[in-house]
């Protein structure tokens, strides 16, 4: 994993691709939410307003990572939409296994949607050719956003 790096977009031919980066498992979920908020509007632009922060809970379950990383990924697309907000970050976020499932919780920080601030409309999280691995230096999925 390259230093520091949290995220990188990589080119991609019709949608928006990227590769999320994290030492520990919760670290790669934190930056893949936070790559998907990036690509719909400027977070640090968001982070810096003043207006007051709304925070909203994401709690899913999953047998396997990737698909919890698919689910997480949709609900928090569909949870900031659905309350007119632009996410920005993510606040305690904490995977656990329980049984044969991977458990996710957090909260996702955001503010009233703002059009000087859009980037792109994002449809949708595609479930192809999206994976985890474990290298060396820590975890890194990949994830192409349809916009």
């Amino acid at each position: 994993m390259p230093k520091k790096m949290r995220y990188r977009f990589i080119e991609h031919t019709a949608d928006v691709e990227f590769v999320a980066y994290g030492e520990t498992i919760e670290q790669l979920f934190v930056n893949a939410l936070t790559a998907m908020f990036d690509t719909v509007a400027d977070i640090k632009k968001l982070k810096n307003l003043k207006e007051q922060k709304r925070k909203l809970e994401l709690f899913e379950k999953a047998p396997e990572l990737e698909d919890l990383l698919w689910f997480s990924l949709q609900d928090a697309l569909s949870l900031i939409d659905s309350n007119g907000l632009q996410g920005f970050s993510v606040d305690s976020l904490k995977i656990r296994k329980n049984g044969p499932d991977y458990v996710l919780a957090a909260w996702l920080e955001g503010r009233k949607k703002n059009q000087k601030l859009a980037k792109l409309d994002v449809k949708g999280v595609s479930r192809f050719d999206m994976h985890i691995e474990l290298g060396r230096k820590g975890y890194t999925a990949t994830v192409v956003l349809d916009v």
